[in-house]
């Protein structure tokens, strides 16, 4: 049973092909990108024979990259399926549910028209998704296509957590509250969580830290979102790439008027020019590390900054949960990166948390505990995989249909 698996931006898709009956497996992968410009080309790799491409191809909208994107996968010589008839539907993943979407559903036209109203919560991620869900239901119009959104997960928080301290009729007219994001990782985590643990789901308290160019924090009680650090948007929370994360209200306004800046010219000040990149020029963590390593003093600023928000957010995580059965580290820097982890589970001794520093140091990249046997708190890697989630959600969806 395969699971094509799409997420769509304003001008790529990015795509998986996994059979989900088959160990999960990916057999094909890749992206569409420059759809509308005329370098548009394609990337793709057919997983099962390691054959790969990267080729201009003419893409004008997202109607054109789907059909290329198809025509890949069937293609007698490279492709992975012979036909559409091997794909049992279709999976999107869709950033911003708002509050009406708890969970994954099957996209008809009213949830479609839905998405769209929806745009204003997300104008740069949910436009593109609708772009891509109308594009592939003209080329293959006899498949199902299921919505998996980034927010729905955490419609789960209570409303003493999602609502912000500011006239409530912002709420009820604007919507202004907490959404959360990286909902899919989360579910993943949950899921991957039940099995290490022994648990059910219901009965799993944890902190997990997805930390990525976009990074976030989420308290997980009962196997339900009940806290998380991203905001209204994503900008709100941790030190990232590039966002400022946390930020006294009254910056925005000063910056305004010291430097006679418009909403949109701070708003890409806050999300593109802050975080790692703006406090010392370098937003890739990697090259963070090794700037500090070398002597950078304010890589080693920025790095303490962001290392002691990430720890704070954890600290008050554990008084929320009180019982605490994972920390968990996800996403690019936090699966791959040692130094990180060490330095965000440092000084936690207090609490009966105790990270084991040599098992850290061997286990980037892949599942492990990385705790002392002592520590009261299991600390876990665990590898995210948002598409293998996407997919099994979607046939979930259709398999009920």
């Amino acid at each position: 049973m395969n699971i094509l698996v799409i997420n769509c931006g304003s001008s790529t898709i990015k795509f998986q092909l996994i059979d989900v009956e088959n160990n999960d497996q990916v057999i094909a992968k890749g992206r569409c990108d420059m759809v509308g410009y005329k370098e548009s080309n394609i990337i793709y790799n057919n997983v099962r024979d390691g054959f790969k491409i990267n080729k201009e191809i003419d893409m004008p909208t997202h109607k054109e990259g789907m059909q290329v994107l198809l025509d890949t996968l069937t293609d007698k010589e490279h492709g992975v399926i012979s036909s559409l008839d091997e794909i049992y539907a279709i999976g999107h993943r869709i950033v911003h549910g708002g509050e009406k979407f708890k969970s994954s559903v099957l996209i008809t036209d009213d949830v479609l028209k839905d998405i769209e109203e929806l745009s204003s919560l997300a104008p740069l991620h949910n436009p593109g998704a609708v772009m891509g869900i109308k594009a592939i239901m003209e080329v293959a119009p006899e498949k199902k296509n299921v919505g998996v959104f980034d927010t729905a997960f955490h419609q789960t928080i209570p409303d003493y957590n999602y609502l912000y301290a500011i006239d409530y009729k912002y709420y009820t007219n604007n919507k202004i509250r907490r959404y959360g994001f990286h909902g899919t990782s989360y579910q993943y985590i949950l899921g991957r969580l039940e099995e290490i643990l022994g648990k059910k789901k219901d009965d799993i308290n944890a902190i997990v830290c997805h930390l990525g160019s976009g990074a976030s924090i989420c308290a997980i009680k009962n196997g339900k979102s009940y806290d998380t650090s991203m905001g209204f948007t994503p900008l709100e929370g941790l030190v990232m790439e590039t966002r400022c994360g946390d930020l006294d209200p009254s910056i925005v306004v000063r910056l305004m008027k010291d430097e006679n800046l418009t909403p949109d010219e701070v708003e890409t000040i806050l999300n593109k020019k802050s975080g790692r990149l703006g406090l010392c020029g370098i937003g890739d963590q990697r090259q963070l590390i090794q700037a500090e390593q070398s002597g950078n003093e304010m890589a080693k600023l920025a790095r303490k900054i962001q290392t002691h928000r990430n720890k704070k957010y954890i600290g008050s995580y554990i008084a929320e949960l009180n019982r605490v059965d994972a920390i968990v580290f996800t996403g690019g820097n936090g699966e791959n990166n040692a130094i990180e982890r060490e330095d965000v589970m440092s000084d936690l001794e207090c609490l009966g948390i105790e990270l084991d520093k040599e098992i850290n140091n061997v286990s980037s990249g892949k599942e492990a505990k990385i705790s002392k046997d002592s520590s009261k708190i299991g600390i876990y890697v665990i590898p995210t995989n948002e598409e293998l989630e996407i997919a099994k959600q979607t046939r979930e969806i259709v398999s009920k249909c």
